[in-house]
């Protein structure tokens, strides 16, 4: 009797755990709480209008279709482990032989951090980065700040890229629509060498290309 495994998460680990299992035979459940796969290293253009929000998004129905699992696009409300029982708000799932929890972590909201838009957040939070850009635009100057956090427990856990690349695309854009000098951008970041994990070489490189760029940092 063929084996069923349900997977939790509609994102890249989830959907290639899905992809993964079934063609090792098994029969596959997937679950996510939204229709798409978000394609989130793609995200970082859609701030600065250089692609769409829909063309981030991959339909998780297509790549049920494609590769033969089911879909079932719900929200998660509770996990009952010993009783091989899943909760969702619509539904229950029971009868699996194992489980897939490929959901990932939400943002943390820091003391005293407020009004912040995270490109990693929640995919709409990349429109809501674009809509603030588009005002600031419009009024003509302003203040940026941009940055990623770390911890001090484990300093491998940092991914900067995001931080670093937006930073870098809202520059650009600015400098194409001609108002660059109108705008103070800021860079911070917690540690003292950020950067450090892609190498020795890159934090002099960093110093030296935010200084050519006019960017502050802290």
């Amino acid at each position: 009797m063929t084996k069923r495994i349900v997977v939790l998460g509609g994102g890249f680990a989830g959907v290639e755990s899905a992809i993964f299992l079934r063609k090792k035979g098994y029969a596959v459940t997937l679950v996510s709480d939204r229709g798409y796969m978000y394609v989130y290293p793609t995200s970082i253009w859609i701030p600065v209008r250089k692609t769409e929000f829909e063309d981030v998004c991959i339909p998780l129905d297509a790549l049920a279709k494609a590769h033969g699992f089911e879909l079932i696009v719900d929200s998660v409300t509770a996990i009952h482990a010993a009783e091989k029982r899943v909760v969702c708000s619509g539904r229950e799932i029971r009868d699996y032989d194992f489980l897939v929890v490929a959901v990932g972590a939400g943002k943390m909201q820091h003391e005293r951090l407020w009004h912040t838009l995270s490109i990693c957040g929640a995919p709409e939070i990349s429109l809501a980065i674009r809509d603030r850009l588009d005002e600031l635009v419009a009024k003509g100057s302003g203040k940026m700040a941009f940055g990623f956090g770390g911890n001090p427990k484990e300093t491998s856990a940092v991914r900067g890229g995001p931080g670093f690349e937006l930073m870098f695309n809202v520059h650009n854009m600015l400098k194409k629509k001609g108002v660059r000098d109108q705008f103070e951008l800021t860079f911070f970041a917690p540690m003292a060498e950020p950067g450090k994990r892609m190498g020795a070489k890159s934090l002099p490189m960093l110093d030296k290309m935010l200084g050519m760029l006019k960017i502050d940092k802290r």
